[in-house]
């Protein structure tokens, strides 16, 4: 038994029967186990699964079962604050181990904004995180096993865990089948033009930035196996990964875009607006390159980002760090203008509050946030949901890590919406704003292995 050590520290815990859950922190380094295999041997669990990938791989959990909830139907900072207190005071957490250094943490997120949702987003509350029952730590090779005490067994417990790990270990990841496409279509896609231009006729010296979005509609032959996906997105890198079951949906995104961080009293986050498309020919890239930084419709966009999230983060922060020029962020598919910001927070400063006051950032909303917002749910068509709003991980004091939900779909049984969207500004033209979606559409594209080449010969919106 390869957990033999952990033994010694569960024979000494004493239950407080004022807790109802009791979590283990179990180092689990010596199995060979990744995300594929993890989500094979709980392919029963459909539903009740996450996946929540940084950037920079400081995060890389999954989350299997949730066993308890915080939500609310509206976003109010203090009650979600108090849903958070209370639920982690119902946690005994134990070590099962010397020099564990992950935390026990709660995934959710937001919708984008208050708007009565379609029936697509049923499954999805305005506010909520979740608890997991196992939470797999695959960065620091660690694990949390939380149950409810009136139905925990300490005997045999380790036990249990070691001949789940162990079968983890030995899951069969055989190639998995690939969905295969019946139809596809844009959603109004001449319409949404017609809604860009609208927009840039609209806007003035008040109204500055309007972010609009549009949909692909893409249906299967059959049901589409969650596990391809995670083959999928196990293969991709240089972005977040977000997987994110909820009953009888699936919301999965590559998101480029941190939304913040908070590591002990800093917050770090970045301004992003602004973007081309990445080719292959190295010499026409270079082109793209220097084109991006140095445009004038580009440069405005990414600098009306960064002032507003200077200004959301400037009533809890002591000081802000930024530089004055935009840097460049290679990705995949696309180059972005974006800006690193760090803020030494005060004291008091509540990682709610910050959420419910930089969401949106005029990188997905406008500017102003709130003539943007009301614009977008006046003449958008369809609800947004996931899409754009922020997702991540919450932690028992304010440490957490938010990511937008940008180059992102929602699969339900036999169907994908995929979810684009671009910074409308002054001089901005239909046909420019709608190509650029289609770049954006690429990386869920190419995690269904469907390339806008193969799938999207026409954009008329008809079936094909």
């Amino acid at each position: 038994m390869k957990l033999q050590s952990s033994r010694t520290f569960i024979e000494s815990i004493s239950l407080d029967s004022d807790r109802q859950y009791l979590t283990l922190h179990i180092p689990m380094d010596e199995y060979n186990i990744d995300e594929e295999k993890i989500f094979t041997y709980f392919n029963e669990s459909k539903g009740s699964r996450y996946w929540f990938k940084s950037k920079d791989n400081a995060y890389n959990v999954i989350g299997i079962n949730y066993i308890e909830s915080i939500w609310r139907d509206k976003f109010q900072p203090d009650t979600i604050a108090e849903s958070k207190t209370s639920l982690f005071a119902k946690l005994q957490q134990e070590k099962l181990g010397e020099d564990l250094k992950s935390k026990l943490s709660l995934f959710g997120g937001t919708l984008f904004d208050d708007k009565d949702t379609t029936d697509e987003w049923n499954d999805f509350k305005m506010i909520e995180f979740h608890l997991p029952e196992w939470q797999f730590d695959l960065e620091n090779r660690e694990l949390f096993l939380t149950r409810n005490k009136a139905e925990l067994k300490m005997d045999g417990l380790l036990d249990e865990v070691d001949e789940m790990l162990t079968a983890i270990e030995n899951a069969d990841i055989t190639e998995k089948e690939k969905p295969v496409v019946k139809s596809k279509r844009d959603i109004f896609p001449n319409e949404w033009k017609l809604l860009v231009e609208e927009a840039v006729n609209n806007l003035n010296d008040e109204f500055k930035k309007v972010v609009l979005a549009r949909q692909k509609l893409i249906t299967f032959e059959s049901k589409a196996k969650r596990l391809y996906l995670i083959r999928r997105l196990k293969d991709e890198a240089d972005t977040y990964t977000i997987y994110y079951e909820k009953g009888k949906s699936t919301f999965v995104s590559k998101t480029p875009e941190k939304l913040f961080s908070i590591a002990g009293e800093e917050l770090t986050t970045n301004a992003i607006a602004g973007s081309i498309q990445r080719v292959e020919d190295n010499q026409e890239n270079t082109v793209q390159k220097d084109f991006l930084l140095n445009d004038d419709k580009n440069l405005f966009e990414h600098r009306v980002v960064r002032e507003s999230i200077v200004s959301d983060l400037a009533p809890f922060s002591e000081g802000l760090n930024y530089k004055k020029n935009p840097l460049l962020m290679e990705n995949k598919y696309i180059y972005h203008l974006f800006t690193p910001i760090q803020a030494m927070l005060k004291k008091d400063a509540d990682e709610f509050k910050i959420l419910k006051q930089i969401h949106p950032t005029p990188a997905v909303g406008g500017l102003p946030k709130n003539l943007a917002k009301d614009y977008i749910k006046e003449h958008e068509y369809g609800t947004r949901g996931l899409y754009a709003a922020p997702l991540g991980v919450i932690h028992e004091d304010k440490e957490c890590e938010f990511a937008v939900g940008l180059r992102s779909m929602l699969i339900s049984a036999r169907s994908a919406t995929l979810f684009a969207g671009c910074g409308i500004v002054k001089g901005s033209d239909p046909e420019a704003e709608f190509l650029e979606t289609e770049v954006k559409f690429t990386p869920m594209l190419n995690v269904l292995e469907a390339t806008t080449n193969e799938l999207y010969g026409s954009t008329n919106g008809t079936n094909v």
